[in-house]
């Protein structure tokens, strides 16, 4: 027969505890195995930020294009209209 440790109007088994410790034995490998996948994290963001960076340039430079293209555009018809 189960020992029984009673606390007050709660009664636990060790035979419920045996199971509640199954359960976080499960629960801890999935957070093991998920934490492993995690190891390469710093690597992967770093290659992230760089490719932010390169897009960030990229944008700046067409809208600089085109800001240059457009004031080109007005001089040029200003040049007409005068």
């Amino acid at each position: 027969m189960p020992e029984e440790i009673s606390s007050g109007s709660v009664r636990i088994t060790q035979a419920q505890i045996y199971e509640k410790l199954l359960e976080v034995q499960a629960i801890q490998i999935e957070i093991v195995s998920d934490l492993k996948n995690l190891k390469d994290l710093p690597s992967r963001m770093n290659r992230v930020e760089q490719k932010l960076a390169r897009m960030e340039w990229i944008e700046k430079l067409v809208f600089t294009a085109l800001g240059s293209g457009i004031t080109g555009f007005i001089a040029a018809l200003w040049a007409l209209i005068r």
